[in-house]
């Protein structure tokens, strides 16, 4: 059974230019234990959409406009402020892209991590003090009754990180949300991140929803993928199904752009892919992508494509799966190892 369950999800901004729609129908699911990547370009509503989860977007300008969001069943879209205190820390945290913004200059990071201990466990102030330091060496910070005193200035990038992580992973949550986790770290660091990720996943057996555009992550960290243009879920499957058997044309595009490991001499050329995503004031009538989609046909530009289910787990909103539509080679990125 799903832990989390988002429904035809619909997220705008009301803005003295307009009403920009970041989020247009966004469906997905996450299971106890499992891995969901969700992907695609900067803008396309990654963050929104988990932000809008957590109900992290400020209200007013953002409104969900339509759809569920069912937490273990119940669903949380009408929940107030109170009672999303009690679920944010507690029922699931996340992670975000630069811990140097999201943690509190001004307080001993040992002092940040206690914070949500003492809200929502039933711990006195020394056990949650001792909850502190097994937390922060659960994430490799050594001597964690020393750096426990230090302020968020006097560390890394990769140890800011880790605390975010030890913060976030405090109160035993039963969903992890990661955005961008390793973004502006160096590639050891990174390494080490998703590895900690991995393993406090399996250790407290909780769900993770994984914010990235790097296809690398993807195929490392993933059981499920999700790939959105333009506010939209284009494509889901497996981490399997959607580097081995991509069906959607910006899928591809996104393949294509990843580089190879076993391209050694560097022989095989990155594809960017051309033009710019739509302006979401005036989202197109037809598919988002079809202005940037080499396989683009007049339906494309005048229809919503439907959702073609290709297996029980493998979904894509595309007019080439229309058996009118012309047949075109599909892109297998055969080289791309995920073991």
């Amino acid at each position: 059974m799903s832990i989390l369950e988002v429904k035809d999800l619909r997220v705008s901004f009301h803005t003295y230019a307009g009403k920009v729609q970041a989020v247009r129908g966004v469906s997905f699911s996450v299971d106890k234990g499992k891995t969901l990547a969700i992907v695609g370009e900067s803008g396309c509503g990654k963050s929104v959409t988990v932000q809008t989860i957590m109900k992290l977007t400020p209200t007013p300008p953002a409104f969900i406009e339509e759809g569920s969001i069912l937490y273990e069943g119940k669903d949380i879209v009408g929940y107030t402020e109170k009672e999303m205190q009690k679920l944010r820390g507690k029922e699931f945290s996340m992670i975000f892209q630069d811990p140097m913004t999201s943690l509190n200059p001004t307080m001993r990071v040992g002092r940040q991590i206690n914070e949500n201990i003492l809200k929502h466990m039933s711990l006195s102030k020394k056990e949650a003090t001792e909850r502190t330091m097994e937390m922060m060496r659960l994430v490799g910070i050594a001597n964690p009754e020393i750096n426990m005193l230090r302020y968020p200035h006097t560390y890394s990038g990769g140890m800011r990180q880790r605390i975010m992580i030890a913060m976030g992973m405090s109160a035993n949550p039963k969903i992890l949300f990661a955005d961008e986790p390793t973004t502006a770290l160096d590639v050891t660091t990174q390494s080490q991140i998703l590895d900690l990720i991995n393993d406090l996943k399996k250790k407290f057996q909780m769900a993770v929803v994984l914010i990235t555009h790097n296809l690398g992550v993807v195929a490392r960290m993933a059981d499920h993928v999700a790939v959105m243009y333009a506010g939209k879920v284009v494509e889901t499957g497996t981490v399997r199904e959607v580097f081995y058997e991509p069906r959607h044309p910006y899928t591809w595009g996104l393949l294509k752009s990843m580089p190879d490991a076993a391209d050694t001499d560097g022989s095989r050329e990155l594809t960017a892919i051309p033009g710019t995503p739509p302006d979401l004031f005036a989202p197109p009538e037809g598919c988002a992508f079809a202005a940037r989609c080499p396989y683009a046909m007049k339906a494309c530009l005048k229809a919503q494509p439907e959702e073609t289910c290709l297996s029980e787990t493998h979904k894509v909103s595309c007019h080439l799966l229309d058996p009118r539509a012309p047949k075109v080679e599909p892109y297998h990125a055969k080289r791309h190892k995920l073991d």
